[in-house]
């Protein structure tokens, strides 16, 4: 049986597997986010330690035998980018900063007039004000004390593992997210350690998925109900691990994951890059296949806020409207250039929905058209809240021109690192 924990930015999940891929069971717990300050969204990196714990003791303490399974591997899927500073007792020197947070957008703008074309030919991605890169100046600027102490970054996935087995290690998925990671040498770039002025011992131990990093340890093999000795998995990135969990696993293939935000992930046969266009790079799981992967901030929120506000019922969203009054949503929320056009007194709730969905839709198709001269796209699977809107398959068919795949699986994240931890289980 495998252990998957994973570590989201609002819930840390933990699931047991069984040898087949199939979940056994489930839990989960939710992952405190702070807002101290403008632009600033912090999590406790003992929060991370702490919601894995309550997680996987609920696993434990249930009545349904889950206490009594066997379990043979530990390994974690996890949110990228997000990080802590530590100092040299390996204590967070304050609350780690999230891939929300922007408060470095000052420095970012500066370091992307001097090295924006080279940063994302190294990384695949674009600098951003929440990049250890960026942050790392902000706190010689705004917090000496805190950057004079720092002797480690961690990240989510790194840090699971060391209080698991007492080391710090992560994929090169994980690791594509740090803004230190080199895409085309699947290392840390020296260049970019530089900028930030850190040293390579800095960060954690590249172990590629699916091998083991350690094993667990006893104080925490106590704390989880635990044996003590259990391999620890080196895990992944939650895109990359859901595209493995869904069956995304051919260059053509596109994962298209509908949570708060949506996230799409499309499989390549080498490195791609497309500058300016919001795609980054990355490199999968998969001997000699590579990722590109991009988000549509206004996802999931939107609806939600939809429904909520036009106080709209499940049977009202669930079919589509049976004219067409040109209502024309502009889903862009978060940003503040959310718009509703071309309303009339015949216009209902559920036209405006519908009207959201279409958007989303063409904003999917928009993303995509963005790489077709590069990637000969084949399948789109669906996956998150998506699947449980109704409307939304036939409009991603008819908008995108593709071939759309509902995957029977609910968790595709955790089910794509049982995948990794049951691939090395077999080759033991």
């Amino acid at each position: 049986m495998i252990l998957v924990i994973d570590g989201g930015t609002t819930n840390t999940k933990a699931f047991i597997f069984d040898d087949t891929g199939k979940p056994v069971c489930e839990s989960r717990h939710p992952t405190k986010t702070l807002y101290p300050g403008p632009k600033m969204v912090e999590q406790e990196a003992e929060e991370w330690w702490r919601a894995a714990l309550s997680a996987v003791q609920k696993i434990r303490r249930a009545k349904d035998g889950s206490s009594n399974i066997k379990i043979d591997a530990i390994v974690t899927s996890t949110q990228g980018g997000t990080f802590v500073p530590l100092d040299k007792e390996l204590e967070p020197l304050q609350a780690g900063i999230t891939w929300l947070d922007n408060r470095a957008e000052s420095e970012a703008k500066k370091l992307n007039r001097q090295y924006e074309k080279t940063f994302y030919l190294k990384t695949g991605h674009v600098l951003r004000g929440w990049c250890p890169l960026t942050v790392i100046p902000w706190f010689k600027r705004n917090e000496p004390e805190i950057h004079r102490k720092i002797s480690r970054i961690s990240f989510v996935a790194d840090y699971l593992n060391y209080k698991m087995t007492g080391r710090f290690f992560l994929d090169q998925t994980a690791a594509g997210m740090t803004s230190f990671f080199n895409v085309n040498s699947g290392a840390w770039d020296r260049d970019l350690l530089n900028i930030a002025g850190i040293k390579n011992n800095f960060l954690p131990e590249i172990v590629p998925a699916g091998k083991p990093g350690g094993r667990l340890k006893k104080q925490a093999a106590k704390l989880l109900g635990l044996p003590e000795g259990i391999p620890v998995i080196s895990g992944g990135h939650d895109q990359y691990c859901a595209s493995l969990g869904a069956g995304a696993i051919n260059p053509g293939d596109c994962l298209l994951s509908c949570g708060t935000a949506w996230a799409l992930l499309v499989l390549t046969r080498k490195l791609v890059f497309k500058p300016g266009s919001g795609w980054a790079s990355g490199r999968h799981f998969r001997p000699g296949t590579f990722g590109l992967m991009g988000a549509i901030a206004n996802g999931g929120v939107v609806l939600d806020w939809l429904r909520r506000n036009l106080r709209l019922q499940a049977s009202l969203v669930n079919s589509a409207p049976d004219r067409d009054n040109h209502v024309l949503v502009t889903t862009c929320f978060s940003e503040g250039r959310g718009s509703l056009k071309n309303l009339s007194l015949a216009v209902r709730a559920e036209d405006i929905y519908y009207a959201a969905l279409k958007d989303l839709a063409r904003q999917v198709t928009a993303y995509l058209d963005q790489i077709k001269n590069a990637v000969k796209l084949k399948r789109v699977f669906l996956v998150g809240g998506g699947v449980k809107e109704p409307l939304l398959l036939p409009i991603l068919i008819k908008t995108t021109g593709l071939k759309i795949i509902v995957p029977d699986v609910n968790e595709a994240a955790a089910k794509g690192a049982a995948l990794l931890a049951i691939k090395y289980l077999e080759e033991e």
